[in-house]
């Protein structure tokens, strides 16, 4: 059965998120110039808002590495999209797919959240990329549910993706403060360098499908991504 999904206008998005302004790095162009493929490495994820009760922390660890690899997966199916070659400005280069990515981490022995702080440097010797992309994501609350979310999140933006709709974040009724909040880097490989850089925030009504949110989220990351043609 096909899920109901509800249309909104990009406008309700741009008032359920914000960004700053960021950073760009002045070498920013030259070293994209010689960028042949990048990763997502999968996010870290800080609980901002009280872990919920009943867990021990063996659950509420699992839980954070099931949200760590959902957004992780959404991002690069947004960039996926933006890459697009019917876009005006596509991004233009290869990105490596989320699953690969977590499969070379998991045949070098590198745990999800052990590669949260790892290098880029030295997970680039694993994952044969010239720049990664690394997130660190604080949230009021565990988005995922269980082992195939990861999975179906994707799913819900290639659905997007595919019927040329935006995911929505369901703002039925927005809260004051930044529900979730991101910060977004991009490294260089070569000696770590962060070349390009961004903040973004946003409230969300919790009442939406988790997936919806983070597909949003990542939506709105993913449309101010460098690499445009």
């Amino acid at each position: 059965m096909k899920t109901q999904r509800f249309l909104l206008p990009s406008t309700l998005l741009l008032a359920a998120a914000c960004s700053s302004a960021g950073y760009v790095s002045p070498e920013l162009t030259t070293r994209m110039n010689r960028h042949q493929v990048i990763a997502v490495l999968p996010f870290e994820v800080v609980m901002a808002g009280k872990p919920p009760g009943g867990l021990t922390s063996a659950q509420l660890a699992r839980a954070e590495e099931n949200d760590s690899v959902a957004f992780q997966t959404a991002l690069y199916y947004s960039l996926l999209n933006q890459a697009s070659a019917n876009r005006k400005h596509p991004i233009r280069v290869r990105i490596q797919p989320a699953d690969e990515t977590n499969r070379l981490l998991e045949q070098n022995g590198i745990g999800i959240r052990e590669s949260w702080g790892m290098s880029a440097k030295s997970l680039a010797r694993v994952l044969r990329v010239d720049a990664v992309v690394s997130t660190t994501v604080h949230t009021m609350r565990y988005l995922s549910g269980g082992e195939s979310f990861a999975i179906e999140t994707g799913l819900v933006v290639v659905n997007e993706v595919t019927e040329g709709r935006l995911a929505p974040f369901l703002p039925w009724s927005l809260s004051t403060t930044a529900d979730i909040g991101a910060n977004c880097e991009l490294i260089d490989t070569l000696d770590d360098s962060v070349i390009w850089q961004s903040d973004m925030s946003a409230a969300t009504d919790w009442r939406a499908p988790p997936e919806d949110i983070i597909a949003g989220f990542t939506h709105d990351l993913a449309k101010k991504f460098p690499y445009r043609g």
